[in-house]
């Protein structure tokens, strides 16, 4: 090889690195914008989660039938209930929330599933017995057939004593 060939070569290699590192510096720095698609499912996990706190106050029958997912898994109180339970429990005075507050509620998605988990202060009374303590919940959202329902959704209780 000649000397201009191998000077050649030595420039496009050390070109090569450059646009490499600089690239790799970019991405590291940039910040992506949020996948639209992802947003979208975001906001209407929250509001389907908006409309089944609405429905369970207002006792709204339709909308629970329509909001849980047929296979619905619901475990809080120690109880572990399916669809028909918790809306029975809803309609029957069982589940009576007297004050409702959740904070810090996260939202992830994975293509057709949201995962919304967040601490909740409500108080609420269940078959007779009072729950006050603060708790911590997951609820699970499914895009079922075009429709966001909610299929699981779980209740932990802290406590009180741990920080």
């Amino acid at each position: 090889m000649t000397r201009t060939t191998l000077q050649r070569i030595f420039v496009f290699i050390a070109t090569i690195s450059l646009l490499a590192m600089a690239t790799a510096g970019i991405a590291r720095g940039a910040k992506l914008p949020a996948n639209e698609s992802d947003e979208a499912a975001k906001a209407q996990a929250i509001k389907n989660d908006d409309e089944f706190n609405k429905a369970v106050k207002t006792k709204d029958r339709a909308a629970l039938e329509h909001l849980l997912a047929d296979d619905l898994s619901w475990i809080a109180r120690g109880d572990r209930l399916d669809k028909a339970q918790v809306i029975a429990d809803v309609l029957s005075e069982n589940l009576h929330f007297k004050a409702f507050a959740h904070d810090n509620v996260v939202v992830k998605i994975f293509d057709n599933t949201a995962i919304m988990t967040g601490h909740s202060t409500s108080v609420l009374e269940y078959k007779g017995k009072l729950f006050n303590a603060p708790r911590l919940f997951t609820s699970v959202y499914m895009n079922l057939n075009g429709q966001w329902q909610l299929v699981a959704h779980q209740v932990s209780e802290i406590d009180p004593g741990k920080k």
